[in-house]
């Protein structure tokens, strides 16, 4: 019985061996919720959307209320027109005023205070034998409170709330690039775990071919003491063993790169202990083509981004045809005002005036804005074929993901089969060479053939998980947040 140990026979007992050895493995969901939690990546990303959310609430300053306050002072020597003419005037004035805005309407309310205070030098005049000296100082005050609400251009504050609307857009579009990003790097990562994997089954298979073919070499040096063999089975024996040695050599420094290289991008340093646990051979159950292109056209970021796109694109179209309407504004006002030579006088506001106005304004031809209004929906048209070029690369993408999916798994079932032809050929040259009816190099090409065959059963294996990560990668599925289409 010790003679008939196959390749395969060793590999499992390795891999189980192995599993025993080594119970601390990790899992592909958990690394990458380990790279979702370390990688800068990851941080840099998730800033993108709150940096436009900061530009959008910059623009809510448009709703704050506006303060200003203008003193000046004039000095004057006017020209002698008539004798009622001073020959000096000194103006000190004093004004302020208090603006909100209203997005609502597009209205605004503004109350204001004016306080003046005019001294002037003027000649007596004789009128009649009687002198009379106006007064040489007077204050004068006013209280006034103003709307002005826009009635064409601007009515409900469509233009007043466009920056910020257009804004919100931006948000998202930054929220959906950045998942769409941070899902790029979850593929990078699961495609690197799956190499591990793969060099895991290598190390494995190296592994058990160097078991078998130092029992093989007790076994061919036993029988040359008892003469039952020529001294070149030995040298053919040991020279195999060398080439499995070099060669598990080689996978081992290749798996450890990798895992050393894992560990670094998921910033775990626990990596350093851990194998990955992942069914290499295992299958996926998949639902038919059309239920795989509904989900794509209803999820698919790309296409997501596009219809935030339009959007956008449908907003500013609205904010250009509102500039191209006639601006028309009504205000209205009410004042309280009062004038005294002595300043104690002048605060009673005992005057009022009220007031209604009318401004129209509009450009002739207003060829910027009717331009503006035509490239918006221009770029509108050119984001529908745009659409449908993705769509079609989307599509075109993924039957061929799952074509290549569904042709793996024949080739694996091949896979299989040929595995098992090369375990039996390999048996076969092992009895006819302890019956003495064959040759060792038989023996040794039948265990290079079965550990290709394995070899290439777990490349081809790997292949298949691959694509099966890039279809949940192309479906947006390797990365979800319920918040990502929200404004």
């Amino acid at each position: 019985m010790a003679q008939r140990i196959s390749l395969t026979t060793s590999i499992i007992t390795l891999v189980l061996v192995g599993a025993n050895l080594s119970a601390q493995t990790i899992r592909i969901d958990h690394f990458m919720e380990q790279v979702q939690q370390n990688h800068p990546l990851f941080g840099r990303e998730a800033l993108s959307p709150i940096i436009e959310s900061e530009v959008r609430d910059g623009y809510l300053g448009g709703q704050n209320a506006v303060l200003q306050f203008s003193p000046y002072y004039l000095d004057q020597r006017p020209l002698a027109l008539s004798a009622f003419t001073p020959t000096r005037i000194s103006q000190t004035s004093a004004g302020g005023s208090l603006e909100k805005p209203f997005w609502s309407t597009g209205g605004r309310l503004s109350l204001g205070w004016t306080s003046d205070f005019t001294e002037q030098v003027i000649k007596p005049i004789d009128i009649l034998g009687v002198s009379i000296t106006p007064p040489p100082e007077f204050y004068q005050n006013a209280l006034a409170l103003t709307y002005t609400q826009p009635l064409m251009q601007n009515f409900r504050g469509s233009l007043d709330r466009l920056g910020y609307e257009v804004s919100q857009y931006t948000v998202r579009l930054a929220k959906t690039r950045s998942l769409e990003n941070q899902e790029t790097l979850l593929l990078e990562m699961g495609l690197k775990f799956i190499d591990w994997v793969v060099l895991t089954e290598q190390r494995n298979i190296a592994a058990g071919r160097l078991d078998l073919l130092r029992q093989q070499l007790e076994q061919v040096t036993s029988k040359r003491k008892a003469n039952l063999v020529d001294r070149v089975d030995v040298l053919r024996s040991e020279d195999a063993l060398r080439l499995a040695e070099q060669g598990t050599v080689l996978v081992e420094a290749q798996w450890l790169a990798k895992q050393a290289e894992l560990a670094v991008l998921s910033g775990s340093t626990a990596l350093y202990e851990q194998t990955p646990d992942l069914d290499l051979y295992s299958r996926v159950e998949r639902p038919a083509v059309a239920a795989y292109l509904e989900r794509l056209k209803a999820q698919s970021r790309p296409l997501n981004m596009l219809s935030i796109r339009r959007d956008l694109l449908l907003r500013q179209e609205q904010g250009l045809v509102e500039l191209t309407r006639p601006q028309l504004f009504l205000s209205s006002q009410l004042s309280l005002k009062s004038g005294a030579p002595e300043f104690d006088n002048s605060m009673s506001l005992n005057k009022s005036d009220a007031g209604l106005f009318l401004q129209f304004r509009y450009p002739l031809g207003n060829d910027k804005a009717r331009s503006d209004v035509r490239k918006v929906r221009l770029q509108s048209r050119q984001l529908d074929y745009e659409r449908g070029e993705i769509l079609l690369a989307l599509e075109a993408a993924l039957r061929s993901l799952l074509i290549q999916a569904e042709h793996m798994e024949q080739v694996l079932t091949l896979n299989v089969g040929q595995i098992e032809t090369a375990r039996q050929r390999t048996q076969a040259e092992l009895d006819r060479y302890n019956q003495g009816r064959g040759d060792l190099t038989f023996v040794l090409q039948g265990q290079d053939n079965e550990e290709r065959a394995a070899l290439s059963y777990a490349e081809n294996a790997a292949n298949y998980h691959r694509l099966n990560l890039q279809i949940r990668a192309l479906m947006d599925e390797l990365l979800t947040s319920p918040e990502e289409d929200q404004p």
